[in-house]
């Protein structure tokens, strides 16, 4: 079997090209051979079925799934799909940059995108095309367009799937593979601790508006100083090329307070360490399909807070929830945590949010829609 798996242009170490290369690595693993494009340009010819990854702000997908079923290959589409009310609240309660000036110009969310893509495309020329096509055809259009093309629709929570018939009006023919973690996270060893101190609050992202570190620095601030308490507050993630005013404001605040570390990147490899050093893992972002890190960091043995109703449909009882905009939420949450024992994980859950149970569900997707 030969599979094109097509994301999004700009592709770089988000949430869902972790989820294609860990996706793609287990499949062929099973004997899939897998191609990873980003290129509109490529064709779909020479493939048994295509697979589509991500939905929310992106016009290219929309290529994608008419040039598959251009070429008569089935489709699949993992949308990735954020719930539209909470981006909305995000863009209309806590943008920075050209969030917070088309937050104030559009209303509509798919307006509010397809701006953010005409600015983008300024400095980056394989945007235009796209971009051009949602201005005419409208970027909710085609979002309509690609999920009716779409043979089979992969979601994470079914959350997801009561969002994308509210937003778009329209009946899918989808099945729940919520994502997983790697064998690296499954195993019950010590490691190397390249922090140096024990039992911090670890917030594990890219340093932009949505992963709401600020509010995590303002939660975890008050709650040292109410608790009398000496713990390192640490940040791991790359810093975002879009968000430049809230990436200086983020600095202003690693600069200010030693009880703050920030490090840019860690190889994926050596993530464990990082959970397994740390008390709570937080994620406290304004929107997610499922929070990886929370996942990640639960199985390493660290507590976890994390926001928005998704999390409670793979977390559980496993967490302590809290809003992004309320810091007092955020810091009660953290609180709590902090304080109980480590979590215990049953084998189950183990088993369950597995990359390797990605793939081999993924796969009988993939022979079901040949099989037609």
């Amino acid at each position: 079997m030969k599979v094109l798996m097509w994301g999004r242009h700009d592709l770089s170490g988000g949430g869902d090209q972790i989820q294609i290369d860990n996706t793609a690595a287990e499949l062929r693993k099973l004997g899939v051979e897998v191609k990873i494009s980003t290129d509109m340009s490529s064709d779909p010819a020479g493939y048994d079925l295509v697979h589509v990854f991500q939905l929310d702000w992106t016009p290219e997908s929309n290529f994608y799934a008419r040039a598959s079923k251009a070429a008569g290959k089935p489709l699949v589409l993992s949308p990735i799909h954020h719930s539209v009310k909470e981006v909305k609240r995000f863009d209309d309660e806590y943008g920075f940059g050209l969030r917070e000036l088309t937050s104030v110009i559009f209303k509509d969310q798919h307006n509010r995108d397809t701006m953010k893509n005409i600015f983008r495309s300024f400095t980056d020329s394989r945007k235009r095309k796209p971009t051009l096509a949602s201005i005419f055809k409208g970027l909710k259009n085609m979002h309509i367009e690609t999920l009716g093309l779409s043979d089979k629709v992969l979601v994470q929570t079914e959350l997801e799937v009561k969002d994308l018939k509210e937003t778009y009006g329209v009946e899918i023919d989808w099945i729940k593979i919520p994502n997983g973690v790697g064998p690296q996270f499954l195993t019950r060893r010590e490691y190397t601790n390249i922090v140096g101190s024990e039992d911090y609050i670890l917030c594990v992202g890219r340093i932009e508006a949505r992963k709401n570190q600020l509010s995590v620095i303002t939660a975890v601030r008050e709650m040292l100083l109410l608790e009398e308490l000496d713990v390192e507050l640490v940040f791991v993630g790359k810093k975002s090329n879009h968000h430049s005013t809230y990436v200086r404001a983020f600095d202003k605040q690693v600069a200010e307070n030693n009880w703050i570390t920030y490090v840019p990147s860690v190889p994926y490899d050596d993530m464990p360490g990082l959970y397994q050093h740390a008390k709570v893992c937080v994620s406290a972002s304004w929107f997610e399909t499922t929070g990886l890190t929370s996942l990640e960091g639960l199985f390493m043995g660290a507590n976890v807070v994390a926001s928005g109703e998704r999390a409670k449909e793979f977390l559980g009882d496993k967490a302590s929830y809290c809003d992004p905009g309320d810091t007092e939420s955020i810091k009660e949450a953290i609180s709590t945590e902090y304080a109980k024992p480590r979590p215990e994980v049953s084998e189950d859950l183990k088993k369950l949010y597995t990359w390797e149970n990605v793939a081999r569900e993924t796969l009988k997707v993939y022979e079901g829609l040949l099989k037609k």
